[in-house]
């Protein structure tokens, strides 16, 4: 394992991964062990880690912005956006609220979309795809942008990779549950 995507495992492992409790997740399943990855993205290494990685797993594709679901992703979208500034595809951040705005400018997306290009999508942790799917609908469908790339930083392994298959999605995930001793 690539040294960088090592210590990113540790600081999951010791901020973000927890065992011995009865959690419901986003997609309704429940389990007995959780990934709470905002401490990991807001740590100074973890965040700056996590972003190098995804910019190097995305590397393949040309994508002109780089957005995910609020609130899950928000931090690890500013972190991927920062992360790119000085590279050769620097990548404006957006993200994607769950349901339209109703005040103000009534938006679902918000932020730096780029209508007409590849679009990145990150998410911290996923188990079916269900959340990452969501923002790429909204997308589409306010945008007509293409996705064809989800970044994970944990993949559960419960689906994820399979549905995003069906999609002709490409997905990458930078670590899995089998990364952790759950």
């Amino acid at each position: 394992m690539d040294i960088r995507k090592q210590r990113l495992r540790e600081i999951v492992a010791k901020k973000s991964f927890s065992t011995g409790g009865d959690y419901t997740l986003a997609s309704g399943q429940t389990s007995g062990f959780y990934f709470d990855m905002k401490p990991t993205v807001l740590d100074p290494n973890g965040g700056r880690l996590a972003a190098e990685l995804i910019l190097e797993a995305s590397a393949t594709i040309k994508f002109g912005c780089v957005g995910g679901m609020a609130v899950g992703a928000v931090p690890l979208v500013a972190a991927v956006s920062m992360a790119s500034a000085d590279t050769d595809q620097p990548l404006p951040g957006f993200l994607v609220r769950k349901e339209t705005k109703e005040r103000g400018t009534k938006k679902q997306i918000e932020g730096n979309i780029v209508p007409g290009e590849n679009i990145l999508i990150v998410e911290d942790v996923t188990t079916t795809g269900g959340s990452a799917m969501q923002a790429i609908d909204a997308v589409r469908r306010e945008t007509g942008g293409d996705v064809p790339m989800v970044v994970t930083i944990v993949d559960r392994l419960q689906g994820a990779e399979t549905f995003f298959t069906k999609q002709g999605i490409q997905f990458v995930a930078l670590l899995d549950k089998d990364d952790f001793a759950a």
